[in-house]
């Protein structure tokens, strides 16, 4: 019994990383047909703890073996820089305000060149629906980023009608 608290605990522990260069991040979950999902939070806050720990951790461990999401955290009181969407080089809490995030936890859903597809799911006011809204967000997200991929034309036909 023991074991099992502690091996869930370990499959739900695992962390979300820090955004470096959103740009790379964005074309990496676009490659894999997934949205780039970013977290905005910030130190102490209560309610990003919670979402981390009670629905985007168990999410991504729910999902490992079928990705459904690529993740990334952005503090938004941070100084550390990062490469925006356009690789400039901001600050988490620069980035966070041209993104006009004002409350955390926010998550962003993002596609190719940072393109917003869908609206942010902004606070945990309503603990009991969350994973509810996180899930139709998503779903919704995939959506919008499935023409883009699908309709991409290979690299080879896309030259050959360029030239003619």
């Amino acid at each position: 019994m023991i074991l099992a608290c502690v091996l869930s605990s370990a499959a739900f522990g695992q962390s979300i990383p820090l955004a470096h260069d959103l740009a790379r991040e964005a074309r990496d979950a676009q490659s894999d047909g997934l949205p780039l999902v970013v977290f905005y939070t910030q130190p102490d806050c209560v309610y990003c703890e919670r979402a981390r720990r009670d629905y985007l951790q168990p999410l991504i461990a729910e999902t490992a073996a079928r990705p459904r999401l690529r993740i990334v955290e952005v503090d938004v009181t941070s100084r550390a820089l990062i490469a925006d969407f356009g690789s400039r080089r901001l600050s988490g809490a620069e980035f966070a305000r041209a993104q006009r995030v004002r409350i955390v936890p926010t998550l962003g859903f993002y596609g190719p060149g940072g393109a917003r597809l869908v609206e942010p799911l902004v606070g945990l006011t309503v603990p009991d629906y969350y994973l509810a809204y996180l899930e139709a967000r998503l779903d919704d997200a995939r959506k919008h980023l499935a023409p883009a991929v699908i309709s991409r034309p290979p690299a080879r036909a896309a030259s050959a009608t360029a030239g003619g």
